[in-house]
């Protein structure tokens, strides 16, 4: 004969819940998800949606680098910190708003081409995109600027006329794929990019 079991008996349970690590990283997570991509997160299910937003986000300025950012001067900064391109934030925002190339692929870009700023030839010629640096002689060709600002502005005029505008002398798309395969000779240039803004927008 079974047991009865009584409904009314207390079960004792050695699940405290979440440790305090959990609430560390949701707390990191729905902080990314509310000041970059503006979403809310209010549930367990949001935040998932969150996720998928975020994800969707990334990929979606990897496909066309002429979206919108929604960053500010002073969250790039922050990304750049300690480096040779902190304080370039409101360039890359203000490129971005003249002439829609993103700001986020901006400044991956300039992380990429010249290491955080610290090549000779943004050191020396603050050109942190190494605009017109040709293989065959990078640090002679490579053009000189009067300030790293007016480099970010003249380079992101010439993304927006020559590689994103249809006609334009590079055009073969807007996606970061199709525009390096007109704009680096390196085969991993397009991925390079994207792993630093990855890194940029969920470090």
């Amino acid at each position: 004969m079974a047991n009865k079991i009584d409904i009314n008996t207390k079960i004792i349970s050695g699940f405290q819940g979440p440790s305090q690590s959990y609430y560390t990283a949701k707390n990191r997570f729905d902080e990314i998800l509310k000041n970059k991509l503006g979403v809310q997160t209010s549930s367990p299910l949001a935040a998932l949606n969150g996720a998928a937003v975020m994800a969707t986000s990334i990929g979606s300025v990897y496909d066309d680098v002429r979206l919108k950012s929604g960053a500010s001067a002073s969250e790039i900064d922050a990304k750049l910190a300690g480096t040779n391109l902190e304080g370039l934030g409101a360039s890359f925002v203000n490129a971005e708003q003249k002439y829609g190339v993103n700001a986020w692929f901006l400044t991956g870009l300039a992380i990429h081409e010249s290491g955080y700023g610290s090549s000779k030839i943004a050191t020396d010629k603050n050109n942190v995109f190494g605009f017109q640096a040709y293989d065959a002689s990078p640090y002679e060709s490579a053009r000189t600027f009067a300030s790293k600002e007016e480099g970010v502005d003249v380079v992101a005029k010439y993304l927006s006329e020559a590689y994103l505008t249809p006609g334009g002398t590079y055009y073969n798309g807007v996606s970061i794929d199709n525009i390096g395969k007109r704009y680096a000779t390196d085969p991993n240039w397009a991925d390079a990019i994207k792993k630093h803004m990855a890194n940029l927008l969920l470090a």
